[in-house]
């Protein structure tokens, strides 16, 4: 049976965050999903199974949390869709354990500015935990050059009608990058302040092969040149040793010029 997407036609905002063994993270979100001034909005909560006090935490909010399920998935793409098809607002924000928003006047501020009809994705700049201290780096988004932040994100929920529920099969992990490129450049809309502050120990920080997979991925979007995707791949190859990347890359090459190895 497919997934299926409920629609309210309004600016209800659902806050969707994924999880697994990550109580003081998840706490952290949850607090910051609660000061938001900001009331047409619910949270819903989607955990991994987790075996330390996630559900402790889950239960000590029960109030706030509009939905949550726990149980194993295939990772956080998976767990994203799960999310969404429990979702009912006509707006979607993926904010994971460890991840805020910038301040409590977020999502009031975003709903104040004009949106039109054809805008069916807001982003912004975003910052992102530097790992000494509490201090944060300022990090520049920027949808020409393919540079889009899943916690910085707000869009309309109808656009999975269109492009389809995130992808989750392994190994590759840039499937949100690879669903917001999808969509068609003039429905974006950069707000002109951040909408969250990132935890930078993620599945897409773990000195993984995700950076050159995001960087062959915008070649192949034609938003970089083959030359500048290759070259980087080279450097993380020289440096992490992974080698599928570079199917990766040529698959998409292959697929958007039509040609056959």
């Amino acid at each position: 049976m497919g997934r299926k997407l409920k629609f309210v036609m309004n600016n209800k905002i659902s806050i969707i965050t994924v999880c697994f063994n990550c109580a003081d993270q998840l706490e952290k979100t949850i607090l910051s999903y609660m000061s938001q001034t900001y009331n047409d909005k619910e949270l819903i909560v989607v955990d991994g199974g987790s075996n330390d006090r996630t559900i402790e935490v889950i239960n000590k909010y029960h109030e706030n949390i509009s939905k949550w399920i726990s149980g194993p998935d295939e990772g956080i793409y998976d767990a994203m869709n799960k999310g969404l098809s429990l979702a009912v607002g006509e707006w979607v924000n993926f904010m994971n354990a460890g991840d805020v928003f910038t301040d409590k006047n977020v999502l009031t501020n975003i709903f104040k500015m004009q949106i039109t009809n054809n805008i069916s994705f807001i982003y912004s700049d975003f910052y992102e935990m530097s790992g000494i201290g509490n201090s944060s780096v300022l990090r520049y988004a920027d949808r020409k050059l393919g540079m889009v932040n899943h916690q910085s994100s707000i869009y309309r929920k109808k656009l999975h009608l269109t492009h389809g529920f995130y992808q989750y099969k392994r190994p590759y992990k840039v499937y949100d990058l690879m669903f917001f490129l999808s969509i068609p450049e003039e429905e974006f809309l950069k707000a002109q302040y951040p909408i969250s502050v990132s935890d930078n120990t993620g599945v897409s920080n773990n000195k993984t092969w995700c950076f050159e997979q995001a960087h062959c991925l915008r070649a192949a979007y034609g938003i970089i040149s083959i030359h500048q995707a290759y070259k980087r791949y080279l450097c993380q190859c020289i440096n992490n040793a992974m080698p599928k990347s570079l199917k990766f890359f040529i698959d998409k090459y292959v697929r958007r010029n039509k040609t056959q190895c």
